[in-house]
Order: structure tokens, then sequence, then C-alpha cells
């Protein structure tokens, strides 16, 4: 029963983060663009933030929470493809490229949760 308390508490912990990672996106993609060598992509990094400010009510008090958190783990797949698909045009195409590993475990935790909770709230 531990372990369904933590799944419980993780979509609301993904929230908070993804309110911090979007807003700061939207306000200040340069914090990002810069280190990456992303020149040109503040509108699309804006674009991201955005995405995630979208799930951020869902995530933080949804009723259910699975849909959110499978929507968290689709917009990583989304940005694990931006990623990938900018990384040649970087100046530090690794790091970029790093980011898009990063986002693609973060897919299959952010899923499996998903899958968890639907499972829990079908069990329920």
């Amino acid at each position: 029963m531990a372990g369904s308390s933590i799944v419980a508490r993780t979509p609301a912990f993904v929230g908070w983060v993804t309110l911090g990672a979007g807003a700061a996106l939207v306000a200040a993609p340069g914090l990002l663009s810069r280190p990456l060598g992303l020149d040109g992509q503040n509108m699309a990094l804006r674009a991201i933030g955005l995405s995630d400010l979208v799930l951020v009510p869902g995530l933080l008090r949804g009723r259910p929470r699975w849909p959110w958190m499978a929507g968290r783990a689709a917009l990583n797949l989304g940005l694990v493809a931006y990623l990938h698909g900018v990384a040649p045009q970087s100046s530090s195409p690794d790091l970029v490229r790093a980011g898009a590993a990063v986002f693609a475990g973060l897919t299959a935790v952010d899923g499996a949760t998903a899958l968890a909770l639907r499972s829990y709230q079908h069990a329920a």
C-alpha cells in the first residue's frame, strides 16, 4: 500500500516541477536556448513551456489524474523528437541529445505512473 501512496502523490510533484519549468520557458526561454546553443529556438521553447502549463491544473487537481500523467508522457515524447531534431543545428549537440535521453526516461516514468494510477482507480 505504501507504493500506491507514492504513486498517488507523483502527479502533484510532477505538476509543481512542470509549473516551474513551463513558467521559466515562457518567461525566459534564453535561459535554456543559450546554454544548449539553440539560437533561434526561443519561440519553440516558449511553445513547449506553454504546453507544460496546460497540463499543470490537471496534474495538481485533476480527477482522475492518470490522463494528465499520460499527457505528460506524450508531451515528453514530443520533446524527445524536438530535441533530436534540433541537435544537429546546436553548438552543443551532445548536450541536447543528453536532454532528449532524460526526457525519454521521464516518458517511461510518467507513462508507468499513469498506468499505475489507472489500475488503482479501476481497482477501487
